[in-house]
């Protein structure tokens, strides 16, 4: 079940912090205003009558208010920043899109604060049609899988097993599911850990340690960069809110 938290809130908009757990499903449903979301961490599937969606944080979207949708999460979950308004303008329009990549931390903490900095996001990724998922081959699909379960598989280890380069086998992943296999591994592990995180009482330590970080610290500065929270701060949010 998801939970949500309120950061930002005025007659004509909010910005809310939500996390969904792992494998969790929503039903077909529609959002009275329109939304802006910004992926921090974990992925999803959308499906809607514009066809099937896969997003993975870091990842954008946009949805015009009364936009019909459904979601499948990711094994890992999802933390995910709305801005929910009223005003739905002309050119507004649906895209499930990768990136922006390179937010940095304070930059999350102002769209956090701010939701015109949510706003401001979009851009020239709002351009062209909705980015909508292809199945990627068989060989792919097991190799994503594979990379993202055995945590002490290697990337080059793993294309070998395929009888590729690691250089080749890269650039067909990316293709494939828009990111790098170190992105996809990063982007997964820090997803679980903000799940228990925000749904269990574990020490940050053991956290750390569970989840292949080197220690305490290195967490903290992985998801305070993917989240604009240090992980202490994220929980005592989710736990007041």
């Amino acid at each position: 079940m998801p939970v949500s938290v309120t950061l930002e809130s005025s007659s004509r908009h909010r910005v809310v912090l939500s996390h969904y757990t792992p494998g969790e499903e929503c039903a077909p449903h529609r959002h009275r205003q329109a939304q802006l979301s910004l992926l921090l961490a974990g992925g999803y599937v959308e499906e809607s009558d514009q066809g099937r969606a896969h997003a993975d944080g870091p990842g954008l979207s946009r949805k015009p208010g009364g936009f019909e949708h459904q979601n499948r999460f990711g094994d890992a979950g999802a933390l995910i920043l709305s801005l929910n308004r009223d005003e739905t303008p002309a050119s507004d329009r649906y895209f499930v899109a990768r990136g922006p990549e390179g937010l940095s931390g304070p930059a999350l903490r102002r769209m956090a604060n701010d939701g015109r900095a949510i706003e401001a996001l979009p851009g020239g990724v709002a351009a062209g049609p909705p980015s909508v998922a292809a199945p990627p081959s068989p060989w792919l699909t097991e190799a994503h899988d594979r990379l993202l379960t055995d945590s002490g598989l290697s990337v080059g280890a793993l294309a070998r097993t395929f009888g590729l380069h690691p250089v080749h086998f890269a650039r067909l992943f990316r293709e494939a599911f828009a990111q790098s296999p170190t992105a996809a591994r990063q982007n997964r592990r820090v997803a679980r850990a903000i799940d228990r995180l925000i749904r269990s009482g574990t020490p940050l330590a053991g956290i750390a340690a569970d989840e292949g970080f080197a220690d305490q610290a290195h967490l903290s500065r992985v998801i305070s960069q993917a989240t604009g929270w240090s992980p202490g701060r994220l929980r005592r949010r989710f736990a007041a809110g």
